[in-house]
């Protein structure tokens, strides 16, 4: 991690650039309550808080008195701290009070309509908006610390995924597998899995999100494993598929049409592209070779703080332009019912017209344990 003034630094330029949306919104402040969005303007990282910016760029973070001495060595410059003593509402309409504000937006995704009504006759001289997802639009473009720490979490993945290979024999239980996988990510300097780790093999891998369960591996299948790692925050998605022993000639030759796809989707994720250009550079290849109805999800999402970011009503991946430092997945798949499924999955990060796969794992061969 950078020194203390650097990361000062940092955070005042995403204060900045928050700031600027919430004056373009007309607005006084902004009440944030999404976990990542506090911890990407205060680099605090603990669960229970929440976060008042002004448009004039200060800082009011409420939390309790488990996380005093947290806030105190986490969080660098200047910015009021709170430790709340009563309801959440109550004590953000007493700071609102004390502030020079009368627009005030709220992250709309993360209140109740019951919250936002307290707070609205908690504070009825005020004016509440519910905003969708401001912060996250200064999220989307990574900075130099963020891709760095980023770049470990994807790392930390790739060595752990790896050393899990010789483990995959049959009889093996996916779920074994999987928390071995686990493991090996604290083990390896990570912070854990970011998300249930996916392990489906045979049958199993024609389910998209087939989470590690009890069935046993066995000789012939494919296995689908999704995977990343937590790393300061920052998390990585990855996807391989392998084969344990020779699998069935249709099962190897939707391998290379998935490769193929996910090669055609990384060349087209490039700064002005659309999502929707990149899903479909892959998804008119996997048509063309005829397993479309195959191929259900979309290609890709956002990752950085959350593992799944540019994917909401709000921005919608399909229809958000490509920036440059904007970090994504590529991840077309194949998944043919009750027979088994390829998904390839890297993080990509968007570079002017020439994409950068930050996740180095060999692919270009259906790899055979």
């Amino acid at each position: 991690m950078s020194s203390n003034q650097e990361l000062l630094t940092l955070i005042n330029n995403r204060i900045d650039k928050t700031t600027k949306l919430i004056k373009e919104e007309q607005a006084d402040a902004l009440i944030i309550f999404n976990q990542a969005n506090y911890r990407f303007l205060t680099n605090f990282s603990g669960e229970e808080a929440e976060l008042i910016l002004t448009a004039e760029g200060d800082r009011v973070l409420l939390s309790d008195s488990r996380f005093k001495d947290q806030i105190r060595h986490q969080a660098p410059g200047e910015m009021k701290v709170v430790m709340q003593t009563m309801d959440v509402v109550k004590e953000i309409a007493k700071q609102l009070k004390q502030l020079d504000v009368k627009n005030v937006l709220v992250e709309g995704e993360f209140i109740s309509a019951t919250q936002f009504e307290a707070l609205k006759e908690a504070c009825p001289d005020l004016n509440f908006v519910l905003s969708a997802e401001l912060v996250e639009k200064v999220r989307n473009v990574k900075d130099d610390l963020e891709l760095a720490t980023l770049q470990k979490a994807i790392d930390i993945s790739v060595q752990s995924f790896k050393e899990i290979l010789p483990l995959i024999k049959p009889g093996v239980s996916e779920r074994a597998i999987g928390a071995k996988l686990d493991y090996l990510f604290k083990m390896n300097g990570g912070d854990g899995p970011s998300f249930e780790t996916i392990i489906a093999s045979g049958y199993r891998g024609s389910w998209a999100h087939g989470v590690a369960s009890d069935k046993k591996i066995q000789q012939g299948e494919l296995i689908v494993i999704d995977f990343g790692s937590f790393y300061h925050g920052y998390t990585a998605d990855i996807t391989r598929t392998v084969a344990l022993g020779q699998v069935e000639p249709e099962l190897k030759k939707i391998y290379y049409i998935v490769l193929e796809a996910q090669k055609r989707g990384i060349a087209a994720a490039i700064a002005g592209n659309t999502g929707k250009d990149i899903d479909q550079a892959a998804r008119n290849y996997i048509k063309e070779q005829g397993y479309g109805e195959y191929f259900g999800h979309g290609i890709g999402h956002g990752i950085g703080l959350e593992v799944h970011e540019l994917c909401t009503p709000a921005m919608p991946y399909g229809k958000e332009v490509m920036k440059n430092n904007m970090a994504i997945t590529v991840e077309p798949g194949i998944y043919l019912p009750d027979r088994g499924g390829v998904r390839i999955e890297d993080d990509v990060l968007i570079k002017d017209d020439h994409p950068y796969v930050m996740s180095q794992l060999p692919k270009d061969e259906l790899l055979i344990l």
